[in-house]
């Protein structure tokens, strides 16, 4: 692996591999309950192909879901960031925070419009709108006002 890109990549995918095998599953078994087929996900966990945050999302969720719960303690929510891998990911791409914004989806009593957001991996939203442009606009101002929030309480430097 040559570039930076592609070796965030294999360690990203070496930290998916490890969730699917965590949760004693096979690439096929995996695939059966995923939206990605066996050929995908093995790209992914070898890290020729970069996984996108969806791809992530359903390894984290596959893997709360299959790992046993030891006596006493709480299953991991499927959408709580996974702080080393929110690490690893965000190094891999330094030159600032990784942002990601899902797509605008209309909400459940069809009203408005919803638009995901991520920063690293630890700060999630979604932004309101009354249609996916307006959802979308909200979203790209909801992710400016956490960076400046974020840069003010950490101090110069620390956000780039």
């Amino acid at each position: 692996m040559s570039s930076r890109g592609e070796q965030g990549n294999g360690v990203v995918g070496a930290r998916l591999r490890r969730l699917r095998e965590e949760s004693g599953l096979s690439l096929a078994a995996l695939a059966a309950r995923v939206p990605y087929s066996r050929a995908a996900l093995g790209h992914y966990e070898t890290g020729a192909r970069a996984a996108s945050f969806e791809v992530i999302a359903w390894y984290e969720r596959v893997h709360a879901q299959s790992a046993p719960a030891l006596p006493g303690t709480r299953r991991r929510d499927p959408r709580a960031a996974d702080a080393a891998l929110a690490a690893t990911i965000a190094a891999a791409h330094r030159k600032g925070p990784l942002i990601e914004i899902g797509r605008p989806h209309q909400g459940d009593n069809g009203t408005g419009y919803f638009c995901p957001f991520r920063i690293d991996g630890v700060i999630e939203g979604e932004a309101a709108g009354t249609d996916p442009a307006t959802a979308l606009h909200s979203a790209l101002l909801a992710v400016g006002a956490e960076l400046n929030r974020a840069a003010n309480s950490f101090g110069p430097g620390r956000i780039r």
